[in-house]
């Protein structure tokens, strides 16, 4: 069935412009001139700042378009599970999907430099590297050779949490014997210092906390955490979001399917993607800082630090499952040294520029300015 669809797709656009010579535009006319495409998203309907973005991109698509293409978003658990959309897209039978690079860890596990690495870069540091440093030419040679996958990155949540606990964090021994749900390359680093981590998909973080089955989680950040409603069976929120300094998300296409498109619907595919990765970048933010208020000022919530030893001790089996990961294979390689080589320059520049800015914010802030 998704062959016929694709192969219907390819022929499309010369049929119908045939056919708009040749005849008036009537409404069937028009309607057989619209092609719908399938997406799959690894959320809920319900998921701000996440599902927003494939619904962004699809209304994008169509308006660029000028409703020649369409996309139906389905969420997760409707066609495929969270864990299932690149196999369904890669396949064909579904078109495209909307995700985390994380999820695919499974499968592949250096995909996870176009999502998150753990003391990484920053949204803008990561769309700085994807546009301007090679990392979405890199990504898209590793994704068509063994996936059959058109990326582009799409969402950034900015810098996150560190996550929920029923117990402080004082030292790294509170991590032992800890059950936390984490993902990526951050589960292995909680494993590293004794925690017993688990992935679990978004959707099913507040039952397994409110059972008991996890005694911590990170998912995200303010918007999204208050939104599952972890604030109710878990005490302690902390900071900072070592894991995730930024949460990229991507668009992925059927590779077959896009290169069966004209360069300007292409184009559309790829000017959508940015546009709602654009739009995306301004609404971590700015409800971050709204939903923050809330849970510590209705819902009493402690927000607590890491202490410095803690976050070394991170950082320092960060650096060595990082290292592991690049030699996974000579796409891995390349990736790593792209990604490090900016990386290294844009640890420096924000030494040198940002965190003293911040450091003066702060000033200024307590001090009423």
């Amino acid at each position: 069935m998704s062959i016929n669809r694709r192969n219907f797709f390819k022929t499309s656009l010369a049929a119908g412009a045939g056919a708009a010579a040749a005849a008036t535009l009537s409404a069937p006319a028009i309607a057989q001139a619209k092609r719908e495409l399938t997406m799959v998203m690894a959320w809920p309907h319900n998921f701000p700042g996440l599902a927003s973005i494939a619904y962004n991109f699809s209304k994008f698509v169509e308006e660029l378009s000028d409703g020649e293409i369409a996309i139906k978003v389905h969420a997760a658990g409707e066609l495929v599970g969270t864990f299932e959309v690149f196999d369904a897209v890669g396949q064909g039978t579904a078109d495209c999907y909307h995700a985390s690079p994380m999820f695919m860890a499974g499968k592949w596990q250096p995909a996870t430099f176009f999502g998150l690495v753990p003391f990484g870069l920053n949204a803008m540091e990561h769309c700085a590297w994807m546009y301007h440093g090679g990392g979405q030419e890199l990504q898209n040679k590793a994704y068509r050779d063994l996936f059959n996958l058109q990326a582009f990155t799409c969402g950034q949540t900015g810098t996150q949490m560190a996550g929920w606990f029923n117990s402080e964090i004082t030292s790294l021994d509170d991590f032992k014997g800890l059950k936390m749900r984490s993902s990526g390359i951050a589960g292995e680093v909680m494993r590293r210092v004794g925690a017993s981590a688990v992935m679990i998909a978004p959707q099913e973080i507040f039952a397994s906390l409110q059972s008991g089955a996890i005694d911590a989680t990170e998912l995200c950040c303010a918007w999204l955490d208050s939104a599952n409603g972890f604030q109710q069976h878990a005490k302690y929120y902390y900071t900072p979001g070592w894991q995730e300094v930024n949460s990229a998300g991507e668009i992925g296409i059927n590779a077959e399917l896009f290169d069966s498109l004209t360069p300007a619907q292409q184009k559309i595919m790829q000017h959508a993607a940015q546009s709602a990765n654009s739009i995306n970048i301004g609404e971590w933010p700015y409800y971050n800082a709204k939903y923050m208020q809330t849970l510590r000022n209705e819902h009493n919530v402690d927000v607590r630090t890491y202490p410095d030893d803690v976050i070394l001790a991170l950082a320092k089996a960060g650096r060595e499952v990082i290292a592991e990961l690049a030699d996974t294979d000579d796409y891995a390689k390349e990736i790593y040294a792209s990604w490090k080589a900016y990386r290294d320059d844009a640890m420096e520049y924000s030494a040198l520029v940002d965190y003293p800015l911040y450091k003066a914010r702060k000033v200024a802030f307590e001090a009423g300015a």
